[in-house]
């Protein structure tokens, strides 16, 4: 009888199959054989498997802009300064640097020319950004053109010229009545003014430097020094004469071989 019963306990193991390590399915298995996910039939990848999920890198945000690189404001930029519209190496906020300009930009350098707008403390009209001397290169607030000024460091244009009052016109002006402006070089006068002296007689357009023939009266001034060299140029007879230009005329001809305009 015993026999009879362990024959058929091994009749039913061999039927069913023995269990192993792997049999165990969990505590997601479900009856009748569902995969992963709770559906039916055989998993794909392999039984017990669960399905991989790629996930994105950290978002890195938009990477910061280098020297010289266009800006709105510092947060854009590496060095984490804006200015001048371009990312700087530095806040570039001294008076008349600037960190924008061709050949350094992205570098605060010192500025020769032109406004400087974003200094902490900017030039105050009438004066921009000029060089120091044409010696050194740095820059600082000099005059403007067409501003009064004392010498040559006045100005943003390193360029301090003297103008003289010239009343008659003759391109001869009154050396004892000037005016000093600071001026780009060659740039016209200003009105009533030219860039030569030494006219002795500013009412009289006769009576100017370097006049050639004679005159046999004096000038609108009441002298005869007609070429203003500070000397009368001779005499004959009773009258005195001094040169000025009329190649016309003919009254006898001085030792110097000029014309003589008589009376």
């Amino acid at each position: 009888m015993l026999t009879n019963r362990y024959l058929v306990l091994v009749a039913l193991l061999t039927l069913c199959g023995c269990p192993t390590k792997n049999s165990d399915l969990g505590p997601d298995a479900s009856a009748g054989g569902a995969g992963a996910g709770g559906q039916g039939g055989a998993d794909p990848a392999g039984a017990g498997a669960t399905e991989s999920v790629k996930m994105s890198p950290p978002d890195a945000g938009t990477p910061l802009k280098p020297l010289a690189e266009g800006c709105a404001s510092g947060a854009e930029c590496a060095s984490g300064f804006c200015v001048d519209g371009v990312c700087c190496n530095t806040g570039c906020v001294g008076q008349c640097f600037n960190c924008n300009q061709i050949g350094t930009a992205g570098y605060c350098t010192s500025q020769t020319s032109g406004d400087d707008l974003n200094a902490a403390t900017p030039c105050t009209s009438p004066r921009t950004c000029g060089a120091l001397s044409t010696a050194v290169n740095v820059g600082g607030c000099r005059m403007k053109d067409a501003q009064v000024c004392k010498g040559a460091g006045d100005c943003a244009s390193l360029n301090c010229v003297t103008y003289y009052v010239d009343h008659d016109r003759d391109g001869y002006g009154d050396s004892s009545v000037t005016l000093m402006l600071c001026e780009e070089a060659g740039a016209p006068a200003p009105g009533g003014y030219v860039t030569t002296g030494g006219d002795c007689c500013d009412s009289d357009i006769d009576a100017h430097p370097n006049t050639v023939n004679f005159y046999s009266t004096p000038d609108a001034c009441g002298g005869w020094d007609y070429n203003c060299d500070g000397s009368i140029e001779g005499e004959i007879g009773s009258f005195k004469y001094a040169e000025v230009t009329d190649p016309s005329a003919s009254c006898g001809v001085t030792s110097k071989g000029a014309t003589l305009l008589c009376q």
